[in-house]
């Protein structure tokens, strides 16, 4: 008798250690996560990651603390969450082509590869813009000024190596046309100085400006993607032009994690914001900003890094922007 009250009584302690478990883990989050942005407010980005944590609020229940951290291609930013404690209170947004191309381009103090995504939200669809009612705002016009007088021509972009400098990049060489890089902390800013004629164009995904396309504040020349926009079915692609392809450097939109967050924690906000891309809700708010509102499993967002590096390392160092680590 007494051996069994004693194999009972394990058991009930094992039941009861298995249950305070699963309660510790269903517990978190129990306080407050902080998202880093590696973009200044207002910024393309920036906008969409409000708009994601606002929805995701639904499925968290705790407050999503935005920090912005602008700087260095988002390097400054993604440098805080990996020298974060790994334990999902920490995760930021950021961009697949920061992990898989701009790291390359600079000497980092942090390991890349501790960034770990979550899930994509959203896929870029760039576009090369100039100010609304300028003479040239049309993909030809906008060619000839680079051809007959190319000390004008300049675009600008979120930091040197950013997805936009890099398109830009591509764009001007494949037209044989010398262009100055002008690069800002944030589209915020490189957008009012398009506007206010103090840069001649930019290169930001459609989100960014689409409202001031619509106000006719700011002209498209042409979509750095092989797709058409569905608002602005007009602007021409950069492959209709017989230019390359450009969709490799549009990234996604995601969120990540330190990579050695704990797996349940890790689970738990991959299922989080899978829910929040896919609620009605942030699609709404996605078309009203013109973001390609696209959900990327982590897997599918880590293979995406290899694929984009197999092709743009090629091109960095073609470039001249490859960075040995």
């Amino acid at each position: 008798m007494n051996g069994f009250r004693k194999v009972a009584v394990l058991g009930a302690a094992l039941v009861a250690g298995l249950a305070w478990a699963g309660g510790a883990s269903a517990q978190f989050p129990e306080k407050e996560i902080r998202v880093i942005v590696g973009f200044p407010p207002g910024s393309a980005i920036e906008s969409s990651a409000r708009a994601m944590m606002q929805v995701a609020g639904k499925y968290i229940k705790q407050p999503l603390v935005i920090m912005n951290m602008p700087g260095a291609a988002q390097s400054i930013a993604m440098n805080e969450l990996v020298n974060a404690p790994a334990d999902g209170y920490t995760i930021a947004v950021t961009t697949d082509g920061y992990k898989s191309l701009t790291t390359r381009t600079q000497k980092l103090k942090f390991d890349p590869e501790k960034i770990r995504f979550v899930g994509g939200y959203a896929r870029f669809q760039h576009v090369l813009f100039v100010k609304g009612g300028s003479p040239y705002g049309s993909f030809d016009k906008f060619v000839e000024l680079g051809r007959t007088q190319p000390q004008k021509m300049e675009y600008s972009g979120s930091g040197e190596g950013s997805a936009p400098d890099l398109l830009g990049k591509v764009f001007f060489r494949d037209l044989g046309i010398r262009a100055t890089y002008v690069p800002f902390k944030g589209s915020n800013e490189y957008v009012q100085a398009v506007m206010g004629g103090h840069v001649l164009s930019g290169v930001i995904d459609i989100s960014g400006i689409a409202r001031h396309v619509r106000s006719k504040a700011l002209d498209l020349v042409v979509v750095l993607a092989d797709k058409r926009l569905e608002e602005f079915p007009d602007v021409p692609t950069a492959r209709e032009k017989g230019l390359s392809e450009f969709d490799i450097l549009n990234s996604i939109v995601a969120v990540a994690t330190h990579a050695d967050v704990p797996a349940d924690r890790f689970n738990f906000l991959v299922d989080a914001f899978r829910k929040a891309t896919l609620d009605p809700e942030f699609k709404a708010m996605g078309k009203k900003m013109g973001l390609n509102v696209v959900y990327t499993p982590p897997q599918q967002a880590e293979e995406g890094v290899q694929k984009t590096r197999a092709v743009g390392i090629p091109l960095l160092k073609q470039l001249g922007l490859y960075v040995e680590q």
